[in-house]
């Protein structure tokens, strides 16, 4: 576009110099560069400092891994404060626990003494709740005695069994009467069981007690293994020809029994024949009652060839009542 002379004359004054425009282009990229410039712009240009910008970038980043390194430390300083928390249950494994070695030793054995129940008192009133039973007074006040005798009680075969098992660590009773207190079967095993245990009972009786089969069978086996017991009084305990087998095992394994009453029972014919086997075998017998049963005259006879077969000496059986 062509401009006509008399335009460009009145414009002139009005538009800057090319020259000007140039000088203020290379001011300006001068000054951008770090330069120094020969005049002052005419219009200042915003400055900015590459050192403000990087160390405020710095700064940034350092504040940024500043945190990150608290929290780390603050998460290790958490933990290391529920490690060094006690745990609140007692029964953890890590919680130490007190030796025993720490107490006094006239204290230690002075506990040890009183935990010591030689009668077994502290045993029996345990075994009556466990047995679901009323504790007797009487056999309390007399398990220190060398003679516990208790007729009439009307134990009862749970109650048996709590004494039975108070009388295992018994030390001090060496004679033991429960006649008349229905101990059945069951009280029998009890008594039983125990005197497999306690070596200190040499004496018996359980007379009138329904003792049957069950019984004769547990008393049996007792006798079969007991060394202790030399006098036993079974008498008026319901035994018929089936007990009369078991009772003929133990008197020819069992040398120590030197007196057995098995009077007022109910053995039959076929008793006589088995009794009169064992009493043959048996070497300690010294009294040996079978009166008030059912024998007849096989039976008798029977029962006196087992005495004639006894060797001839003073440890044969001395005394058999088969008659009222």
């Amino acid at each position: 576009m062509v401009l006509s002379k008399r335009f460009s004359k009145d414009m002139s004054p009005m538009l800057p110099a090319v020259e000007e425009v140039k000088d203020a282009e290379e001011e300006e990229v001068s000054h951008s560069l770090g330069g120094v410039p020969s005049r002052p712009p005419s219009r200042p240009l915003p400055s900015v400092d590459n050192t403000i910008v990087l160390r405020a970038a710095t700064a940034m980043s350092m504040t940024e891994e500043d945190k990150k390194q608290e929290m780390y430390e603050d998460i290790l300083s958490k933990e290391e404060t529920e490690e060094s928390v006690p745990d609140e249950h007692p029964e953890d494994s890590e919680k130490p626990k007190e030796d025993s070695d720490d107490w006094d030793t006239d204290l230690e054995i002075e506990e040890v003494r009183h935990s010591y129940d030689p009668s077994g008192k502290s045993r029996y009133q345990s075994a009556c709740q466990l047995f679901g039973v009323v504790p007797v007074s009487y056999f309390l006040r007399h398990m220190g005695d060398s003679e516990l005798i208790m007729r009439h009680h009307g134990l009862g075969a749970q109650a048996t069994k709590a004494i039975a098992l108070s009388l295992v660590t018994n030390t001090s009773i060496v004679t033991l009467d429960l006649s008349d207190n229905w101990l059945e079967g069951e009280g029998a095993a009890a008594i039983a069981d125990m005197l497999k245990e306690n070596c200190y009972i040499s004496e018996l009786h359980l007379c009138d007690n329904k003792l049957a089969l069950k019984g004769a069978k547990a008393l049996s086996l007792m006798l079969m293994e007991n060394i202790t017991l030399q006098k036993v009084n079974l008498s008026g305990n319901e035994f018929d020809d089936q007990a009369a087998a078991c009772f003929s095992e133990a008197l020819m394994n069992n040398q120590k029994v030197e007196s057995l009453d098995l009077s007022h029972n109910m053995f039959g014919d076929g008793s006589g024949e088995i009794l009169g086997a064992a009493i043959a075998e048996n070497t300690g017998m010294l009294d040996l009652n079978l009166s008030w049963n059912y024998f007849r005259g096989k039976s008798a006879v029977a029962i006196a060839k087992g005495l004639g077969q006894q060797p001839d000496c003073h440890t044969g059986c001395s005394a058999v009542c088969i008659v009222p």
